[in-house]
């Protein structure tokens, strides 16, 4: 298929010239360019998010405050996470 695209003219030289380093034409560098990209894409799904669940009816159920400070540590764990460390220990 052949079309027509509109490219910033410093990111047009410099992948030709990073195509032609390689050996390739830059229809063939741009092509795994966006396949590398899609394949990314579709490697890394998003993983399911679960919500902690707190029964309102129960005479034991934790105070605001508790379920903030929970609600904090978990937002802080998956930050961490995010960012490839472990939680800090309590």
């Amino acid at each position: 298929m052949q079309t027509t695209l509109r490219i910033d003219d410093r990111l047009y030289r410099e992948a030709k010239a990073e195509a032609a380093r390689e050996g390739v034409s830059l229809t063939r560098f741009l092509e795994e360019g966006l396949r590398m990209r899609l394949e990314k894409k579709l490697a890394t799904p998003a993983a399911p998010h679960s919500f902690r669940v707190f029964e309102a009816t129960r005479m034991d159920s934790p105070d605001w405050d508790t379920i903030r400070r929970i609600a904090d540590e978990d937002q802080e764990a998956h930050d961490l996470a995010k960012l490839g460390h472990s939680a800090r220990p309590s």
